[in-house]
């Protein structure tokens, strides 16, 4: 045989290994979207696998790009390599491509784009379609190199979620890759309702304010007529403790502590978005009052991205209604705030006794059908409750409603800030004293009492007896 065909058959088998001998993903295939990827992992030496010549355009650019990475790493250094692959303006970030890396157990080592999450632990991370595809990643470096499929933010089409093919090697007890994206020809048309359209939405209010500072971006995230509210869709943001930093509906509650919410299911939604949260991102389910629907109770998906010490998320409602509140109630929040208001002025006016006798008259003018006005001292006594008068002078301090939750302390709190809305669980006198979702708004009288008054809640796909 000619020396010079050994040498290239040496070269040629040399630059394959270097390439991790992986086995490539079909070209022009499509990925699937099962919850549990398979991850195309290194295969041996004397292993089959396909040539470079097999794999796309952009798969051969992804390998050269990964493997470059990697041998970057390996001349300087690990702390020197994460420093530059950090760097969303080095030389390791090239129009889509850019390097991420991880420890073993899933923790973040460099992450240009999203440079709050490194060293968050993101081992649980899912997809939209339930894909772990950070253990897809880890498996596949365990085993050398390989590719892996999932859907993920492009931060060079404004984070619109797209399919993503990774390729990672595996450097002893960290690893790192980059990715290509495919792009969805009908991504489009992805409705915002959608959990694509959600990534995407809290994924650009992410970057938003990843640019623009903390404080700046939950300004912009608290105005209910800002580019953050579109429809049933608004960003909210929490403290890594669980205090309300933007709630555009909900001003009253910035800077409350609901780290114990619960839904009507007693789902802690709170605590899981924090949970969500910590691992750099997630979804979760709940049910919760929805302001475009005069709002009733309705299941909500979110979805939360970690920014450090805070998150922010949103989430759609997947059920939407025409059901209003009863004819008898109170059809808006301001309505609600302006009839207790009127009776706090009443309070002031008539003075505390006959105020409060006014207030328990269940057949006067503070009563109707399901409204009715209720007052309390800042011990939590109640001094008027018109269809509980047994319950007057009884103490709700410690009270809490079927999902755990002490709304009578929120309540106590809001008043002594100005007044505000509640929700929770409360017996329903139109309805035979069944415990049903509540709004309630709060407001002080005279620095020793206060008064509320609410309305009961439709709820959507949801019974309401528990």
């Amino acid at each position: 045989m000619d020396p010079r065909h050994s040498l290239f058959a040496i070269l040629l088998i040399a630059a394959l290994c270097a390439a991790g001998c992986t086995t490539a993903p079909p070209a022009n295939t499509t990925p699937t979207t099962t919850a549990t990827a398979t991850p195309c992992v290194a295969c041996g030496v004397n292993s089959p696998s396909n040539p470079l010549a097999n794999l796309t355009v952009d798969e051969q650019r992804l390998v050269a790009f990964v493997n470059e990475a990697a041998a970057y790493a390996k001349s300087n250094g690990r702390e020197t390599a994460l420093t530059a692959f950090n760097n969303r303006n080095g030389s390791f970030i090239r129009r889509d491509l850019y390097v991420f890396a991880y420890d073993m157990n899933g923790t973040v080592l460099a992450l240009p784009f999203q440079p709050e999450i490194v060293g968050t632990n993101r081992s649980g991370a899912v997809d939209l379609n339930g894909v772990a595809y950070i253990r897809d990643a880890i498996t596949a470096a365990r085993n050398g190199s390989g590719f892996f499929r999932y859907h993920y933010p492009n931060p060079a089409r404004n984070f619109t979620v797209e399919q993503k093919t990774s390729y990672v090697i595996g450097l002893g007890d960290w690893f790192l890759g980059a990715g290509v994206y495919t792009p969805d020809p009908v991504a489009a048309t992805v409705p915002l309702r959608s959990r694509a359209g959600l990534v995407t939405f809290v994924e650009q209010a992410a970057a938003y304010a990843r640019a623009n500072g903390k404080d700046r971006a939950i300004l912009a995230f608290n105005d209910p007529n800002g580019s953050f509210v579109e429809d049933d869709l608004y960003v909210f943001a929490y403290d890594m403790n669980g205090t309300t930093l933007a709630l555009p509906f909900q001003h009253e509650l910035i800077g409350v502590n609901r780290s114990d919410a619960a839904d009507i299911r007693g789902t802690k939604f709170i605590k899981a978005g924090v949970s969500a949260a910590q691992n750099g991102s997630g979804f979760y389910e709940l049910r919760y009052p929805n302001p475009a629907d005069g709002y009733a109770v309705e299941p909500k998906t979110c979805y939360v991205v970690g920014m450090g010490d805070w998150y922010i998320g949103s989430g759609y409602y997947s059920a939407r209604t025409n059901t209003s509140v009863n004819s008898s109630a109170m059809s808006t929040k301001e309505e609600l705030a302006t009839f207790v208001e009127k009776a706090a002025a009443h309070a002031r006016a008539r003075g505390r006794e006959p105020a409060l006798g006014d207030f328990n008259n269940r057949t006067g003018p503070f009563a109707s059908g399901d409204v009715y006005v209720y007052a309390l001292d800042y011990n939590g006594t109640a001094l008027a409750l018109p269809f509980q008068p047994d319950k007057i002078g009884m103490s709700f301090l410690n009270a809490t409603d079927s999902t755990g939750q002490y709304y009578t302390r929120v309540e106590i709190e809001l008043a002594r800030n100005g007044g505000g809305f509640v929700y929770y669980d409360y017996p329903n006198p139109d309805h035979s004293m069944a415990s049903e979702p509540k709004m309630s708004y709060v407001q002080d009288v005279d620095g020793r009492y206060w008064i509320g008054a609410g309305t009961s809640l439709p709820v959507v796909n949801e019974t309401a007896t528990r």
